[in-house]
């Protein structure tokens, strides 16, 4: 028996509060060391790649509002809003700032023109801007959805795993796409009061502020991919020459307290973690994005991910469950 089996059963001790590549890291390093091989090195595979932003935004149609009735626009309140559009940060709105005064535009004109009307060309012209408005308002949501920064930043990633233990921001950011969601149906139905009511930079914020789709995203891919590490690794070993024709107790036992403090604890815990994050946030996710040209790419980040990570977590389990068959050392975890 190699002499450095010995040190190395004083130091498997549980680690708690770091990311989840590293836990995956320490654990393919500490199985390497005790089968005396070598992990294979590769370099992380790239995510599905998603349009640029030039080319997923749309114009909005240019309407020259002639209202120049100013009985009209202050009975109508649209003399704050055409201000407010006009003016030099109006000019240069967001995709996101701009779907807000779209919401606020068409809300407004909406219970204006469900007062009663004398001037009916006046009237009729309103008709006409409302009805340009409702019809355009698809392209400025999805504007917001394909071109906004903090939503492009979300849907690109991150190069951050997320940590091995329960993640922050998990409910804030369901919440955040769960009113993102809700706008979307609003817009569906015409209900534009409750659609601008929607505080849309608050939800891109909190989105931000926690980062966890972006890291989601990242994490899954970054797991199935040292997973697969692990088991091209594991392939020239099989768990039948580990224990015949006499098996090595103490490196067995040192692979069970591997399997039992590092694999269960935390391996398989995290990776368990990021299946109930996917869950949860995805089908939001998709629902958002479910019409739109970034629907392919983003399946293939997430729900794609998912399988494949689950796929690799499965074979690995295998490998373990066959040794724990042809072995007399019974590897599971301790209650």
């Amino acid at each position: 028996m190699k002499l450095w089996l010995l040190p190395l059963l004083l130091s498997l001790t549980a680690c708690s509060g770091y990311n989840g590549d590293k836990a995956l890291t320490n654990y393919q390093q500490r199985l390497a060391r005790v089968l005396d091989t070598t992990a294979p090195d590769s370099s992380l595979p790239a995510a599905a790649k998603l349009a640029e932003q030039r080319d997923l935004k749309q114009p909005l149609p240019d309407l020259r509002l002639d209202i120049t009735d100013a009985y009209a626009t202050r009975r109508c309140s649209l003399d704050t809003l055409i201000g407010e559009r006009n003016s030099s940060l109006g000019k240069v709105y967001s995709a996101s700032k701009q779907l807000s005064y779209e919401l606020r535009f068409l809300s407004q004109l909406q219970q204006c023109l469900s007062q009663s009307w004398d001037n009916t060309a006046l009237l009729s012209q309103l008709q006409q801007v409302y009805q340009q408005k409702q019809h355009s308002i698809d392209i400025a949501f999805n504007n917001m959805l394909l071109t906004d920064d903090t939503l492009r930043k979300e849907l690109l990633g991150v190069s951050k795993t997320l940590p091995v233990n329960s993640a922050t921001g998990i409910s804030e950011t369901w919440q955040a796409l769960t009113e993102l969601t809700l706008l979307q149906q609003f817009i569906s139905e015409q209900n534009w009061q409750a659609a601008s009511n929607v505080d849309i930079e608050q939800q891109l914020q909190v989105l931000y502020r926690y980062n966890t789709l972006g890291r989601l995203q990242y994490s899954l891919r970054q797991s199935t991919h040292q997973l697969s590490q692990v088991n091209q690794m594991l392939t020239d070993i099989s768990p039948e020459q580990l224990c015949q024709p006499r098996p090595d107790k103490q490196q067995l036992e040192i692979l069970a307290n591997i399997f039992n403090k590092f694999f269960i604890a935390e391996v398989q815990q995290y990776t368990v973690n990021l299946q109930s994050y996917q869950q949860q946030l995805w089908p939001l996710l998709e629902t958002l994005y479910a019409d739109t040209p970034l629907h392919a790419a983003l399946t293939q980040r997430f729900d794609t991910t998912l399988q494949q990570m689950r796929g690799e977590l499965a074979e690995h389990v295998r490998w373990w469950q066959t040794l724990n068959s042809q072995c007399p050392l019974q590897l599971a975890p301790k209650s």
